[in-house]
């Protein structure tokens, strides 16, 4: 017997030795590696190119990873449409605009909206092929540019919450954290629902918006500062929802960004360790604009529990006695960075008989506070009656308060009157609605009573102020 040679030992390599060329790997054909040319390269007369480095096969670095995140976003957002089924009863998907009453086709349904929102073309938002992606709808630079300068344009004056110079000092930065991406996403989306040109890109703007929340919910951050832009975020997003959406799905965004106010402590930001007002050593901020931008997230907070409130007649979730947050600066020395004069508390400019500060956000906050108090009598009156009747301090709640209203409306009815002959500005449009709004509500608290009381001279007077109040309000709703 012959034994084996070593030769014949060895195992044969499947593969010539050698790369293949460009052109075999391409059209998927076996090539022999013979250089300058291959034999397939020869009998087709082509150029022969050998790449020394391939690039390599399989998905890229941090695909599937990246995938496998969408996938989670995705499964969390469809989990939370599903809970406000639940809690409100409906069976329309909020996040399609499918109805289905049957579990597997409302998956479809969502399932489908996101691949849609995967493969969407990028000519449709008139975006070069090449721009970079910021979450899941692509920018362009230009864009970029375009969406942060409308933004405070347009869209900042009805939630003033952000320094232009800050934001504008991390808007471009790449590795920024979810937390400010999802703000930039919120700032996109109520800017372009206000542009005829970019309207088309407010509802992938939206959409980014909430997957980004969602993400935020699974990650749970606890960075001070990536925490205070998630509020931001929220409150952006309820103040479109509101206009844009339904009632339900910005009051849980205003609620879900309330409920992070109260765990920051934001209402007491100038309550410092001793319990004395002053700053709030404790945050560990000591930017005075930061600062400022926190005070103006909880006022924003502040306002938008007494507008809803007023609405829906809940509960107050502040109390506006516990209150050591100082009231916001000038928006000038706000954006200028120029913060060393302090201003007041609340509880001390509300029984100020003077103006108030004309287009600023502490006039909001002011006549937010008096819609806030109406709702809180009409609750007490409700609660008293329910109990043992109307009591003798309902009488001295309601005319102190009818005091401070008709007091308030005579001045902002003077000093910014709205004319009906054009167009009229929000900085005297809003304090004007908000005001008759208040003395409506609180004059039609009345109601609650029995009908021994009719008569009245006050119950008379209240009824001729609410139907004025009421006048006022058409008549200023068609100066819009």
């Amino acid at each position: 017997m012959s034994s084996p040679s070593p030769s014949s030992e060895q195992p044969q390599s499947r593969n010539r030795p050698g790369s293949a060329c460009t052109e075999c790997r391409r059209r998927k054909m076996r090539c022999d590696g013979k250089h300058p040319q291959c034999n397939n390269c020869s009998n087709a007369g082509i150029i022969c190119v050998f790449n020394p480095q391939p690039s390599r096969r399989g998905p890229k670095k941090g695909h599937l990873k990246s995938l496998q995140v969408r996938i989670d976003i995705n499964k969390n957002s469809y989990e939370v449409a599903n809970l406000e089924n639940t809690l409100f009863g409906r069976t329309q998907d909020p996040l399609s605009t499918e109805i289905s009453t049957d579990g597997d086709a409302a998956a479809q349904s969502a399932m489908h909206g996101w691949e849609s929102q995967l493969n969407m073309p990028l000519n449709e938002f008139n975006i070069p092929a090449g721009a970079p992606k910021l979450g899941t709808v692509p920018i362009s630079d230009l864009l970029h540019a375009e969406l942060d300068q409308l933004y405070f344009d347009r869209a900042h004056i009805f939630v003033p919450i952000l320094n232009a110079r800050r934001y504008l000092s991390w808007t471009r930065d790449d590795s920024k954290s979810i937390s400010r991406t999802c703000l930039q996403y919120a700032m996109w989306t109520i800017t372009t629902s206000k542009s005829a040109q970019l309207e088309h890109l407010c509802e992938p703007l939206y959409q980014s918006a909430r997957e980004l929340l969602g993400c935020l919910q699974v990650t749970a951050e606890n960075s001070n500062i990536d925490r205070i832009e998630h509020v931001q975020a929220l409150l952006i997003l309820a103040v479109y929802e509101f206009t844009h959406h339904t009632f339900q799905r910005g009051w849980m965004s205003a609620g879900q960004g309330i409920r992070l106010v109260q765990l920051m402590n934001l209402h007491k930001i100038d309550l410092n360790k001793e319990g004395r007002a002053g700053p709030d050593e404790a945050s560990g901020l000591d930017d005075p604009v930061c600062t400022e931008e926190r005070r103006r997230v909880f006022w924003i907070a502040y306002i938008l529990d007494r507008l809803i409130s007023l609405r829906h007649e809940s509960p107050l979730t502040f109390d506006e006695r516990v209150i050591a947050t100082r009231l916001p600066a000038r928006e000038e020395a706000f954006q200028m960075g120029q913060l060393n004069q302090m201003t007041g508390f609340l509880s001390k400019a509300i029984t100020e008989d003077g103006p108030l500060p004309k287009a600023e956000l502490s006039e909001m906050v002011i006549l937010a506070t008096l819609c806030g108090r109406t709702v809180l009598h009409r609750q007490q009156a409700a609660a008293e009656q329910a109990d043992c009747g109307i009591s003798n301090s309902f009488w001295e709640r309601h005319r102190r308060l009818d005091a401070i209203l008709v007091k308030k409306g005579q001045v902002i009815s003077t000093l910014q009157p709205v004319a009906t002959m054009m167009p009229a500005e929000l900085a005297s449009l809003i304090p004007n609605l908000m005001i008759q709004s208040a003395l409506l509500y609180h004059c039609t608290t009345l109601q609650l009573l029995a009908d021994g009381i009719e008569s009245s001279e006050m119950v008379l007077q209240c009824r001729q102020r609410a139907i004025l109040a009421a006048q006022e309000i058409i008549r200023l709703t068609e100066a819009v």
